[in-house]
């Protein structure tokens, strides 16, 4: 009796350890607060406080930090240190699985969500871009794609993610594609562009609601005249009240792309069910469920140019990525696997627990076996715990906008904040990063 009593208290003890970071709340506020270096001083100081299980979850945090700090270099080391991670956990050892069957989820190593593992690739991609190092940009773009695909193979037909492809990474390939300005690059950038049509109609307007972005249609418009008659047609029908301009008139003007992050990603939050088992036994059914946190999505944010003769030029910002929709959508869609998971492992508690029962009244009479019941309800419901663990330093939004501009010099704005003072040439082309709601802008041209 005295072993299984042990066995029970060593049990709540591996419980109350298996808890999220303690310290990931304090990053997330910093990053809110836009206190970064702090927020990079408490991760090189405290590794440890994330906890043995979750190496991959402060990789990722202490990354998007050096990205939002704009330490691009830096950034890119510590994600493809993530990868890593995130490629061995892969494979996960079957004595760590063992433990989220008889215990939670929270018992073994964070794994990461599947849709985190792409977007560690969009992140790369655009510090690459920002180091204005185009050729392994586009390595990063191309790889966030092949990641989603391998992942996907691992599960049934019916269990797949329906985050299988990202438009806004085929968006980015066909802007680079095009800053590389050669014609087979042309011919890759009208790839990237028609396959990322494809995406935003098929999957990301019925799965997040999102409708091919205006700047999208403007692109595939441009590339298409270039590319034949056939091909014009073909997009021209499809959007026709879109204006576009040639790439014989684009490349007398300056191209300048602004890219926002806005907003927040999600966090996880618990749904708990408390079930009656035969025979008094009580548990509950605990799963995660990602929740959308305060800002103003509603915000419509704009882009805009003014030249020294005071001429103005403006543009709509659109929302590109939306990685709260992503997120929710994803979980949503595997929700099933992980209720799945949640019953069996409550199934097999019940069954061992009534099996040791029965063994205590054999040796120990009803009322030892009467208090076992009550400390395994104890522990049925203490145990059950829904994993929350998330990589919540990431933004909630992805927005773009583009000028396309004479040759001058221009104060630009995003609504009436003034972000920049450039001066542009012909043919040019500049990508503008704002991360922040201060409006602190990081640049480059090409």
């Amino acid at each position: 009796m005295m072993s299984v009593i042990n066995f029970i208290f060593l049990s709540f003890l591996i419980v109350s350890c298996a808890a999220s970071p303690m310290i990931q709340p304090q990053i997330n506020g910093l990053v809110i607060a836009q206190r970064y270096p702090y927020a990079l001083e408490v991760l090189q100081n405290n590794a440890e406080a994330y906890g043995p299980k979750n190496k991959l979850l402060y990789t990722l945090d202490y990354a998007m930090v050096l990205h939002l700090s704009k330490n691009y270099k830096e950034s890119i080391d510590k994600f493809e240190e993530a990868k890593n991670i995130f490629d061995q956990l892969l494979t996960k050892s079957i004595s760590n699985q063992t433990a989220t069957w008889l215990i939670n989820d929270n018992s073994a190593f964070y794994h990461g969500e599947d849709f985190e593992r792409a977007l560690i690739n969009v992140f790369q991609a655009l510090n690459f871009v920002m180091l204005g190092e185009i050729d392994e940009a586009l390595v990063e773009a191309r790889d966030a794609n092949v990641i989603l695909e391998m992942i996907n193979r691992q599960y049934k037909p019916e269990e797949r993610n329906v985050y299988s492809d990202d438009a806004f990474i085929r968006l980015l390939m066909g802007i680079l594609y095009e800053i590389a300005d050669s014609d087979d690059n042309l011919n890759d950038a009208y790839i990237s562009y028609a396959k990322a049509v494809d995406i935003y109609e098929n999957n990301y307007r019925p799965q997040y609601q999102m409708a091919v972005p205006e700047i999208l249609k403007e692109n595939i418009l441009t590339l298409a005249k270039f590319m034949g008659e056939e091909e014009f047609r073909f997009y021209k029908g499809r959007f026709s009240d879109t204006t576009f301009r040639s790439l014989k008139e684009k490349k007398t003007m300056a191209e300048v792309y602004l890219i926002q992050y806005h907003g927040y990603s999600p966090m996880k939050y618990a749904v708990m069910l408390p079930i009656p088992l035969p025979d008094g036994y009580i548990t509950k059914l605990a799963f995660p469920k990602y929740e959308k946190r305060p800002y103003n999505r509603e915000d419509k944010s704009h882009f805009k140019a003014v030249s020294r003769q005071k001429e103005k030029f403006e543009t709509k910002m659109e929302i590109g990525e939306d990685i709260n929709a992503i997120a929710i959508r994803n979980l949503e869609n595997r929700q099933a696997r992980v209720i799945a998971k949640a019953v069996a492992r409550m199934g097999m508690k019940y069954a061992i627990e009534k099996q040791i029962e029965n063994q205590i009244y054999e040796s120990n009479g009803r009322n030892a076996a009467n208090v076992f019941r009550y400390l395994s309800g104890l522990y049925n419901i203490t145990s059950e715990q829904a994993d929350l663990r998330s990589w919540i330093t990431m933004p909630g939004e992805i927005r773009l906008g583009r000028l396309l501009l004479p040759e001058g010099s221009y104060d630009l704005f995003l609504n009436d904040h003034k972000i920049n003072t450039v001066s542009l040439k012909a043919g040019e082309k500049r990508i503008i990063m704002i991360t922040n709601s201060n409006l602190q802008v990081e640049s480059v041209n090409f």
